[in-house]
């Protein structure tokens, strides 16, 4: 290869970056949107869930009960007199879910035996429906346990006490995941469109043909491609960290070295299935959609970052397996959250690079005949 003619062509490609806005705001201005999009917008962590008392045994011990649902922080209460008013507010939606004490509960509480109570959640949202569900079943054992411990059940019985740790993200927020995992969704998005347009743009404009009388070879032609819109990807990698960890504050517990390989091998897959996309349709427009399909969907919803993939059918699961967002999103997370695990970084490494190898093949192959053949 010759280095004269590769560093001839990627100064043309910068010139042609800095001359295109289009470019900039894809590498910088996308990837800020989609980050407080993703840090203030998506949030899977529990808020206060609005549940409604309605209190038919107004006792002692009901009261007891409803003290504990008060004392716990994700509830939001408030009493209501009947059922059908607390179904009103239900069914107006301002209320998530609501308790039913019934009559004898303080009879049956003396009578050492479990009382029922009458648990009733919207469904129209069941992730809430769920939590207010498990909260009020967890005050009902916490208080039915005081009631026991009261009358020397408690010894009989002999509870198990369980204490719950949870490692790596001790404050369970849900954005210390999901910030880093969106430079997978970020970093597909940027790096497959950016390159999507380039050789579309190249027959649109009419400068392939220039191209194709100079003396570049396919090789030296596709390489200086790569280089340039790497730079400016890589950039954008920079740019995205930089707002990760000291703007929004997510702590970052593994290598920089390693976080910094797996982000070049990621950017390489999505550079390569851009060129792969511009190499093989010539107009920009059906180019950047298609980049937009096979970069954004596969990546939101196969990654792992949004949806569990686990819980997928086997044919979404195995289809998942291809998908480079994939890898990435387990590297770059463990490298946020529980540091340099070696097997996740080297496992996804070598996928990453065997999909950034292929796609680079590929392109080869496609760049041959479009220039032998136009």
């Amino acid at each position: 290869m010759n280095a004269a003619i590769i560093k001839t062509f990627v100064k043309k490609e910068f010139k042609q970056i800095i001359r295109d806005n289009s470019s900039i705001l894809i590498a910088f201005i996308l990837p800020l949107i989609l980050l407080f999009l993703f840090g203030f917008g998506v949030n899977f962590d529990t808020n206060t869930v609005k549940v409604g008392i309605v209190d038919l045994s107004n006792s002692v011990e009901s009261r007891n009960f409803i003290q504990s649902l008060k004392n716990t922080k994700y509830l939001d209460t408030s009493f209501y007199k009947t059922t059908k008013e607390a179904e009103s507010f239900l069914a107006g939606g301002k209320i998530r879910g609501y308790v039913v004490i019934p009559v004898n509960y303080e009879i049956e509480l003396k009578k050492k035996l479990n009382p029922k109570i009458q648990i009733i959640t919207d469904g129209t949202e069941p992730n809430t429906a769920k939590f207010a569900s498990t909260y009020i079943q967890g005050a009902y054992f916490s208080n039915l346990q005081y009631e026991n411990s009261k009358k020397g059940i408690l010894e009989k019985t002999k509870t198990i006490t369980a204490i719950n740790r949870s490692w790596y993200n001790p404050a369970l927020k849900s954005t210390y995941f999901i910030l880093p995992g969106s430079l997978a969704i970020i970093m597909t998005m940027t790096g497959t469109i950016l390159t999507a347009l380039v050789i579309a743009r190249e027959w649109e404009r009419g400068t392939m043909e220039g191209i194709l009388t100079t003396n570049i070879t396919k090789g030296e032609f596709i390489l200086a491609k790569y280089i340039a819109y790497f730079v400016l990807g890589f950039l954008s990698i920079l740019f995205c960290l930089f707002l990760i960890i000291f703007v929004f504050k997510v702590p970052f517990r593994g290598s920089y070295i390693a976080l910094f390989i797996t982000s070049s091998l990621f950017m390489l897959t999505g550079l390569g299935l851009g060129l792969l996309i511009s190499t093989t349709f010539k107009d920009q427009f059906i180019s950047s959609q298609i980049a937009g399909t096979l970069g954004f969907m596969p990546s939101m919803m196969l990654s792992g970052l949004i949806y569990e993939i686990d819980s997928m059918p086997f044919f979404i699961r195995m289809i998942s397996n291809v998908i480079p967002a994939k890898y990435y999103v387990s590297a770059v997370t463990s490298l946020f959250l529980s540091g340099t695990v070696f097997k996740i970084i080297l496992f996804s490494s070598i996928y990453m690079f065997i999909f950034a190898a292929l796609t680079a093949f590929l392109i080869y192959k496609k760049t041959n005949e479009r220039l032998e053949n136009c």
